[in-house]
């Protein structure tokens, strides 16, 4: 399961493919070994706490999760929560809808609180094929964000207040004890108010290894993560706004535990590398999430 924030390298699988109605390349899928990572269904194995996307999960399954995290830098700190619902259309498509919540956003000593931005997304698995101790998958993500933000009239320079759109591509191999995976994607933004946010782009990897498990009752994993983020300039009135715009790239590990209808994960990631474009002051330090999620 993974979140809505955050490939310079993409793995591919070239063997063996069918190609299915729908479009979408995959194999009839396999009983596969109960061990390690695969020891419960897809929808409770392991998935990213930084990263986007690899939310596909069997059909009509549903999960809620509540997902809080905490971005601490100098002279700001965010703490949000995101309810979030996940379901599953097809073995290969599905629904993720975001409604996220500053419980607290502090900037330069101005405090707000409120709704964020609804975001809506569907991902779709272009390729996949199973084996007995293994799934190697790429999917494709798309999502928008509707400007359902209080915040965002708060604080418009900031926030925006327009939809955005996101496109993404994930790759992963779901091994019986080791899980590699890596993102990338851009978020569009369009103008509000005369305010144009810059795009963003995203280039994530992660590795997660197999501490222990259980068949059909358990798996505990660790995992490090990379997320990279790189934010163009703002635009106001059709003027570049020279002090804006980043380049960041966070750095961490978590844990995750999960059961047949339980998910935790958590975990904290530092700012290894972080540059503001201009004169700018509020650098990130570090940033810690927890993520806590029901299968119905």
């Amino acid at each position: 399961m993974s979140k809505q924030k955050f490939i310079f390298l993409c793995v591919t699988w070239s063997s063996g493919l069918v190609f299915s109605v729908g479009g979408i390349f995959q194999e009839e899928k396999l009983e596969q070994l109960k061990i390690g990572n695969l020891a419960l269904p897809t929808s409770q194995q392991p998935g990213p706490l930084l990263g986007f996307g690899q939310n596909i999960v069997d059909k009509h399954d549903l999960q809620v999760f509540a997902y809080v995290d905490y971005l601490n830098g100098t002279l700001k700190s965010f703490t949000e929560v995101w309810p979030t619902l996940l379901y599953g259309i097809k073995d290969y498509l599905s629904l993720f809808i975001q409604l996220p919540i500053a419980a607290q956003s502090r900037q330069n000593n101005r405090i707000t609180h409120g709704l964020q931005d609804l975001l809506v997304q569907f991902e779709y698995a272009l390729y996949e094929k199973n084996k007995e101790t293994a799934t190697n998958q790429i999917t494709v993500v798309a999502n928008m964000t509707f400007p359902t933000s209080c915040i965002a009239k708060q604080l418009p320079s900031a926030y925006g207040g327009s939809p955005s759109f996101f496109f993404g591509l994930t790759a992963s191999h779901m091994g019986q004890y080791w899980y590699p995976f890596a993102a990338t994607g851009v978020i569009i933004t369009t103008p509000h108010n005369h305010v144009k946010l810059g795009n963003q782009f995203l280039y994530e990897w992660g590795l997660s290894k197999n501490i222990s498990y259980r068949a059909d009752k358990w798996i505990f994993n660790w995992m490090l993560e990379m997320h990279g983020l790189y934010k163009q300039r703002t635009s106001v009135a059709g003027k570049i706004n020279r002090n804006s715009g980043e380049n960041e790239i966070l750095f961490g590990p978590s844990l995750w535990f999960s059961t047949q209808n339980f998910i935790i994960q958590g975990g904290i990631a530092g700012s290894v590398y972080y540059k503001l474009f201009g004169n700018q002051k509020n650098k990130d330090k570090y940033y810690s999430a927890i993520d806590i999620g029901y299968k119905f």
